[in-house]
């Protein structure tokens, strides 16, 4: 709406002002005043004070605005920075307590959104839309991010105006039709199970027995630097187990929640045999030197692709290890710390050794194919497509050749099925039956001998249909159907 003496009443998010009309082209302004203001759907709206007073108009945007915040959600600021948006919802994600490293990851992902907005000069976040997403999902692939960091900036970009959407600071969320495609994960290297047998053997000590325990207990890197030996029970039967409970960066594990592990038979005395006068079970373990030792002894083992390989290969190996001895889905996600089954099928990597194995299995010793006692007869379908329909090749009986022949030339009242003898029911032997000579071949009535009636009873019932014969005086008496 056009106003003029337009005035920003303080405090709130209405505007007054004296309404311009046009009569034929000409303007002309209200000696009313009128106020204008945004809902929250973003929708401008202005409503006449019915007032010619400016101090009274004041007074009435105040009870409006009043009014209008009763319930009613925070008017979106169609002036708001994209900035001012993208640094309200990352003190959003802080002051929820994230991880240090999901906070780093965030920063990150945000501080891409800024950058390409300051290249593309866009300041206000409404002017952010679907045209523009896909502009930076291909500003992103240009940079030459990985699909799996273009898919988790361009989700983080999705949450950011939905939140404000969600907070009331934007009138809509312009993103809700966007998709995207689930970027799909790069191969992971793995270990092999005669590969971790030669890390182990190549090592000693406390090296040895914390390389043993992330490839036979699934442990991230953090879980062991900070195992107890309060949360290791080593049983008399040859039996243990792991209480996983630190390894996070917030002094729990990554998923928040404590677990149990089984002690692998093949670590059990490589743990009882470690130093137990200090509170950890592998001190002076450190992730960096960790990983540069495991790297350096794939490359003396000479292991195709050495350098690829990390510490967090050793999971990878642990779950794969559940999945071919058929440990239970549950389990193995109880073991390894996971609450979504689709994280071990990242982990898992099928070798050619146990794919022959399992190939081996399924045939079994000295397996040939069965041989069939019977031909198995093809299906009916089949021969009919090919022609070869026995149904409708081979000639049918007498039977079913004459009721396909139907009569030709007979009209309906000549008959169309034989004449039948007459056999009325034994409880009523005085039954009279009206002629139907359009059903008989003949045209004449057979005499009947009624079935389970006396000679007597017989002599009645002929008498009975003469005479009705003879007092219609019709030609012809059909016999009944039975």
């Amino acid at each position: 709406m056009k106003l003029e003496e337009r005035e920003r009443i303080d405090g709130t998010d209405i505007t007054i002002g004296r309404r311009v009309y046009y009569s034929s082209g000409t303007p002309s302004i209200s000696p009313r005043w009128a106020a204008e203001y945004r809902e929250g759907t973003g929708r401008q709206v202005c409503v006449n004070l019915d007032t010619g007073s400016k101090l009274e108009a004041r007074r009435k945007a105040l009870a409006l605005f009043a009014k209008l915040e009763d319930g009613k959600p925070h008017v979106a600021d169609t002036r708001l920075g994209l900035e001012e948006v993208v640094d309200a919802y990352f003190s959003f994600v802080k002051a929820r307590g994230v991880a240090r490293k999901t906070e780093w990851k965030y920063r990150a992902d945000l501080d891409k959104l800024k950058t390409f907005c300051k290249e593309q000069r866009v300041t206000l976040a409404l002017r952010f839309g679907r045209e523009t997403f896909y502009r930076y999902r291909e500003w992103l692939v240009n940079q030459g991010y990985e699909p799996k960091t273009v898919y988790a900036a361009l989700t983080l970009c999705k949450q950011v105006f939905k939140w404000g959407h969600a907070e009331g600071r934007l009138h809509e969320y312009r993103l809700v039709s966007t998709k995207l495609a689930k970027a799909k994960a790069r191969p992971q290297p793995c270990f092999t199970l005669e590969q971790v047998e030669k890390l182990i053997n190549a090592t000693s000590g406390v090296e040895q027995a914390v390389i043993a325990t992330l490839a036979y207990a699934g442990l991230r890197i953090g879980e062991a630097e900070q195992m107890l030996w309060q949360d290791v029970r080593l049983g008399e039967n040859g039996s243990g187990m792991f209480h996983v409970r630190l390894g996070g960066s917030n002094g729990t594990t990554k998923d928040k929640d404590a677990r149990f592990v089984p002690i692998h038979p093949r670590i059990r005395p490589l743990i009882a045999a470690l130093d137990k006068s200090g509170d950890h079970v592998f001190p002076d373990i450190r992730e960096r030197q960790l990983l540069q030792r495991v790297k350096a002894l794939c490359a003396e083992l000479k292991f195709p692709k050495a350098s690829e390989f990390k510490l967090h290969s050793f999971r990878h190996h642990f779950a794969s290890l559940c999945a071919n001895h058929q440990v239970a889905y549950r389990k193995a996600l109880a073991w390894l710390g996971h609450s979504d089954s689709s994280i071990l099928q990242l982990y898992y990597h099928l070798t050619d050794d146990d794919s022959q194995a399992a190939m081996k299995a399924l045939a079994g010793e000295g397996f040939c194919p069965p041989k069939l006692s019977t031909p198995v007869v093809p299906f009916e379908g089949n021969l009919r497509a090919i022609g070869q329909s026995k149904i409708e090749n081979e000639s049918q009986t007498e039977a079913g050749q004459q009721v396909t022949k139907l009569p030709t030339g007979v009209t309906e009242r000549a008959g169309f099925e034989p004449a039948r003898r007459f056999k009325p029911p034994t409880a009523f032997p005085v039954l009279l039956l009206r002629p139907l000579g359009h059903l008989s071949n003949d045209g004449q009535f057979s005499r009947c001998s009624p079935v389970g009636l006396r000679p007597a009873d017989e002599k009645v019932v002929w008498r009975l249909f003469k005479g009705n014969r003879r007092r219609e005086g019709r030609g012809n008496v059909a016999s009944g159907v039975s």
